[in-house]
């Protein structure tokens, strides 16, 4: 699970990995560059990499709720959300689809299948209950491998 100030982190990161490798230019060998670069920037950090960092149906909890969605890029997609918000927002699982049509018809399903958890007046919005949270226990557990 990771948090937006997660992504945050490694956006400013990622940042400085480019604004380093651009600083060697032309000169010299660009996978050099790339590994000093790494090693300047990252060190323990390690790879720049998310979690779920791809398109699909995604999960984010905040506070009690649950916000079921459809993004090309759910990192991106939790800024809106993050404003303002006093709860805090954590990416709690993507189910990968590449497809926007695939992401919506999927996003819909699982629509319908909680819509008795639905908050009133609100499309996306879930109740944090314990069916919702088992669900999404254990497609995580079916697809995520870290």
């Amino acid at each position: 699970m990771t948090t937006y100030g997660d992504y945050q982190d490694r956006k400013r990161l990622t940042a400085r990995y480019r604004r380093e490798i651009r600083s060697y230019g032309t000169l010299g060998d660009p996978e050099e560059a790339m590994v000093e670069a790494n090693l300047t920037v990252f060190g323990c950090f390690g790879d720049p990499g998310l979690p779920h960092h791809y398109a699909g149906v995604y999960f984010i909890a905040s506070g009690s709720f649950i916000k079921i969605g459809e993004a090309a890029d759910p990192y991106e997609r939790m800024r809106p959300f993050h404003t303002g918000n006093p709860h805090g927002l954590e990416l709690l699982h993507v189910i990968a689809e590449d497809s926007r049509y695939a992401r919506k018809r999927r996003e819909g399903e699982l629509h319908r299948r909680f819509d008795r958890l639905l908050l009133p007046g609100y499309r996306e919005w879930f109740q944090n209950h314990p069916e919702l949270t088992e669900f999404i226990g254990s497609i995580c557990s079916e697809e995520c491998y870290s």
